[in-house]
């Protein structure tokens, strides 16, 4: 009786015994066939200035008179640097662009200049504002972050807050917004520029924005940094009983830009899926972990995520549940991420590699989202990867390669957490660990 339990309970979870790699049938219904708009896009002009810095163009109109953007990203600069909590925030909002963990982007050609002490005041109160309204979350992912990959003697920590906290941005002066800067060299800048315009008025506008900027030499090169992050098994739980619902994260350590698990773990992530109420789809969602959520109304929302950054990441789900369903989600969500490591139907996998061919290039709809992805590539790998080389990156894709790395990743695996709310019946921590595998003989 038990035995027939457990095998109903995996047959229940998509995995039987002897599951073979992907049919031939259903490796064929993902067609390695790349549409000539991916073969055909431009390829991009890219310079280097004396200092380091990148200059990369795929203007589809070279010196015509339509639109152009561009966009600057500088690495070493990101919340990750911070010393007090917030001045890499402030310096992105001054410069009116966004803050990374890693680095800033902004939407100009910016010059990077000081933040004076009455622009400093309306900088600080208005990131306060942000921080005090942000949703639950975006503060679980913090504090997941937080305590995944603590603080670091050095200070260099993926576990800083991305925009600080009310505390730490009182704390912020004049003097730290420009320590935010003091280890960037030439080689930390990217500016890619597209829509239409030209490659050599580019260069020159580059150069008068980031002329003056040091050489590579003793600062970080793109994509690096001084000092690996350390995950960290753990959890946060933040308890209010008053509160109906909670809101929780949970992740195992995932992979770097570089690492060769990141296709695999995109496709993972697409996998798992996401859902929300609001979205109408209900339990006729695709993925399996979205099915069972939605058919036992176990989360009013629910979505993995894959972050990569310069030397580690994280993979997980983040959800918001009510409070007394917390024990029956994760009952489901967890096979759901742990079957990735022995094999799912042939469907899922053949529909999933259509899911993320469609992402990434959706990822590139649009001049400006075309320079946001050139410019991270050349950030994050170093090298701009052209579309076609996507794809077909993903149709290589094989059953093995999400084993082996789901196996690497999820499977007896720790886990970070972090939780707000209503989370009495949350699982502890050990609860959750050993449910990060299968006991199959």
């Amino acid at each position: 009786m038990m035995l027939q339990l457990a095998t109903r309970r995996l047959a229940a979870h998509g995995v039987t015994a002897g599951r073979s790699a992907m049919s031939t049938a259903a490796a064929t219904s993902v067609t390695s066939e790349i549409p000539s708009y991916v073969t055909d896009a431009p390829a991009a002009t890219v310079t280097k200035l004396d200092n380091g810095v990148t200059v990369a163009s795929l203007f589809s109109a070279e010196g015509g008179s339509g639109a152009g953007y561009t966009t600057t990203n500088i690495s070493g600069c990101g919340s990750r640097y911070d010393k007090v909590g917030g001045e890499a925030a402030i310096l992105a909002s001054s410069l009116g662009g966004v803050v990374g963990r890693e680095f800033i982007s902004l939407s100009s050609l910016t010059g990077l200049g000081s933040v004076s002490g009455e622009q400093l005041d309306g900088l600080k109160a208005a990131l306060t504002a942000k921080v005090g309204n942000a949703s639950y979350e975006s503060q679980m992912m913090d504090h997941l972050h937080s305590t995944a990959f603590q603080a670091s003697p050095s200070g260099n920590s993926l576990g800083n807050a991305l925009e600080g906290t009310a505390e730490s941005i009182a704390s912020v002066s004049a003097d730290d917004v420009a320590g935010a800067l003091a280890g960037v060299n030439g080689s930390n800048v990217v500016v890619v520029g597209t829509g239409s315009g030209s490659h050599d008025q580019l260069v020159e506008d580059a150069s008068k924005a980031y002329g003056t900027l040091a050489s590579a030499g003793s600062g970080k090169e793109v994509g690096s940094v001084a000092e690996s992050a350390a995950f960290i098994g753990s959890d946060v739980r933040i308890r209010y009983d008053s509160h109906d619902t909670a809101t929780v994260a949970l992740a195992f350590k995932g992979a770097s830009w570089t690492d060769p698990k990141t296709m695999p773990m995109a496709l993972m992530q697409t996998l798992l899926g996401s859902f929300s109420k609001s979205s109408g789809l209900g339990k006729n969602a695709a993925q399996s972990m979205c099915q069972e959520v939605a058919d036992h109304d176990l989360a009013s929302s629910i979505s993995a995520f894959n972050l990569s950054y310069s030397d580690t990441g994280l993979f997980g789900i983040v959800a918001t549940a009510p409070d007394n369903k917390l024990d029956d989600m994760l009952w489901y969500v967890m096979p759901n991420m742990v079957r990735l490591a022995h094999g799912v139907s042939d469907e899922e996998f053949a529909r999933s590699k259509i899911a993320l061919r469609t992402q990434m290039l959706s990822a590139f709809d649009g001049d400006i989202a075309v320079g946001e992805q050139t410019a991270q590539q050349i950030q994050t790998i170093g090298r701009i990867m052209p579309l076609a080389e996507m794809v077909a990156r993903v149709d290589a894709l094989t059953m093995d390669d999400v084993k082996s790395a789901a196996d690497e990743v999820i499977n007896d695996q720790d886990h970070a957490l972090a939780a707000i709310g209503g989370i009495h019946e949350l699982p502890d921590y050990n609860w959750i660990r050993r449910h990060s595998y299968m006991l199959r003989y």
